[in-house]
Order: structure tokens, then sequence, then C-alpha cells
């Protein structure tokens, strides 16, 4: 049975074999019934939150529209706040769809879930005429879902290749436990108390840097969700050096 919970708390099963004395059986299938119940829930909430995002999209494309009638001198202040409310929406969305670690997920290839992504960011960089570095050290295998992981590695390369000059830098490392996500740009960066300060629980990373101060946010949500960690300081070609450790990575070991 130890076996069998293993496999479970690794992804690689669903639920408990019930093929065991009477007592433990019926412990096995309470736990199962537990199990099945919690992705319930996360699916359902995910669910939710799509179903939510699809709702509002159409009245705040609107509401912009209607801006955009306004005298100028009266939109400014409406845009402003307009801009809040459709931050605030994407960011407790994104936030309210992310899995996190409450979830068992059977591991996955990092690098093959990420290309898509990181293919279309390098042509985006391309264009931009930023050059955009990938360092992978092998391969590597996580325990997240697809979506968390595109979605916060999105969001940090995102950011640099908006304040980059012209180089961004993704350095993916692990160890037996630990993917580290390191990600460095040359632009203009943040002093050390601002790095301080923007890691601060309820602060918004971005916030004076982008405007919306969503990208960011949403990493550090889905970071605490992952039990991980993350640490700003300069890079040293002069930007923002964003370092995510999260205790993630899938490993073989006896059982």
């Amino acid at each position: 049975m130890h076996a069998n919970l293993h496999e479970v708390e690794q992804g690689r099963a669903e639920q408990l074999d019930t093929r065991l004395p009477d007592e433990l059986a019926t412990l096995a299938a309470s736990m199962n019934a537990v199990l099945a119940r919690d992705q319930r829930l996360i699916e359902r909430g995910r669910h939710t939150a799509g179903n939510l995002a699809h709702a509002l999209k159409t009245p705040l494309s609107v509401m912009r529209l209607q801006l955009r009638q306004l005298p100028e001198a009266n939109r400014a202040a409406w845009e402003v706040e307009l801009a809040r409310v459709e931050s605030a929406v994407r960011h407790h969305l994104a936030r309210a769809s992310a899995a996190g670690e409450g979830a068992r997920f059977a591991p996955i290839d990092l690098h093959a879930t990420l290309a898509p992504l990181l293919n279309g960011l390098a042509r985006l960089a391309q264009r931009r005429g930023i050059a955009l570095r990938q360092t992978w050290a092998g391969e590597i295998n996580v325990h997240m879902d697809g979506q968390d992981i595109q979605e916060l590695v999105g969001n940090l390369m995102d950011n640099a290749l908006r304040w980059a000059h012209s180089d961004v830098q993704l350095q993916v490392e692990s160890d037996e436990q630990q993917l580290t996500l390191t990600v460095s740009d040359d632009g203009p960066g943040m002093s050390e108390a601002e790095c301080q300060q923007a890691v601060q629980r309820g602060k918004r990373l971005d916030e004076q840097r982008s405007g919306s101060g969503l990208g960011l946010a949403i990493v550090t949500d889905l970071v605490a969700l992952y039990s991980g960690h993350m640490h700003l300081s300069r890079a040293s070609t002069g930007g923002l050096n964003v370092a995510v450790a999260l205790p993630v990575v899938a490993r073989n070991r006896r059982v």
C-alpha cells in the first residue's frame, strides 16, 4: 500500500488500490472518494473561471469602445478606472484558474511544454530587435499543471521583453527536488529597496514599471501555490533578475 500511496502522490495513479483486507479496503475507498471530490472541485473551479472570463470579455470591450466617444478631457480618468477593472479581473481569473500544488500531476516534460510559448516569444523578441537566449540544464520533468508553468514563464518573459533594451536570458536548472527558473534583462531594472518592497505580501511587483502590475503579480501567486520562493535582484546586464525556485522536480526513488 505504501508504494501505491507514493504512485498517487507522484501523480502516476489517480486512486488507491482497494484490493486489500477489509479494514484497509474501506480506508482506501474513503480516501479515493476524497481524492475524486477534490479533483472535481478543482475542475469545476477552473471551468467556472473560464466561463467568467468569457462573460466579462464582451461588456468590458463595449465599455472601452464607448469611452472613445467621450470628450478627451473626460476620457482619461475613466480609462484609468477601466484599466484597473480589467487588470483586477484578469488577475483574479488567472489566480482562480491555477491548479497549484493541491492537485496531483503526472510528470510533464518541461521543455516540450514550454516550447510553443518560447518559440512564439522568440519571434516577438526578434521583431523588437531583442536577443532571447535560453540555457537548459538537460531534460527536466516536473509535477506541475502545464497551464500553470506556461502562465508563470510567460509572464516572467513578457515582463523582461517589455523592459529589455536588447537582451533577455532564460536559465532553467534543477536538482533532485527543485526547479530553478532565472529570467534577466538589460532594461532599467529596480533598486535593492524596490526589489525588497516588491516581494512583500500584497505588493504588485511591476506596479511602477508597467502600469498594470499584473504579470509578476500572477507569478507571485503561482509560486506561492506550489510552495516555492522568488528573489528579485539586479542582473549582471543591469536590468532585473528574477529567480524562481519550485519544489516540483519529478524523480525516481525506491519505495
